[in-house]
């Protein structure tokens, strides 16, 4: 399992897992294809490979990789961005991590937003404290 932040909305996101999913997918459908034997016919019965088991658009992605199966769930973060929690196996661990590299990682601008020193939370100066760890602010 792996969890990152990118910047990307959880839309952008998915459409980042949608694509390179279908792009691995057609090339091992290819791969396959070149693959044939004389004894191809005892390979009838294998399943179709990355194939899309669930979406629930923009919030999951599953699929189904013959006996192995990842999960992509993708949530909106705090002060912006998307969290996206990838479950998988290590047969597609490379999958995962060409994935983590087309998405740009979440950048914070220190002067956008203003955050508790003890525990990196949104501030609300209205209440004087933080509401997450009792800080009082100064």
């Amino acid at each position: 399992m792996d969890v990152w932040f990118t910047g990307l909305t959880s839309q952008e996101a998915f459409d980042t897992v949608s694509k390179t999913t279908d792009e691995v997918r057609e090339k091992a459908i290819a791969e396959d294809a070149n693959k044939k034997s004389r004894f191809s016919f005892l390979r009838r019965g294998k399943k179709e490979r990355y194939r899309i088991d669930q979406t629930i658009s923009p919030h999951l992605y599953r699929v189904n990789d013959g006996d192995n199966v990842m999960y992509f769930e993708f949530s909106d973060a705090d002060l912006g961005g998307t969290q996206v929690k990838a479950t998988f196996s290590d047969r597609t661990k490379t999958l995962v991590q060409n994935l983590k590299t087309k998405m740009p990682p979440r950048t914070m601008s220190n002067t956008s937003v203003l955050v508790c020193p003890t525990c990196g939370r949104p501030k609300q100066p209205e209440w004087g404290f933080c509401p997450y760890d009792g800080n009082k602010y100064n």
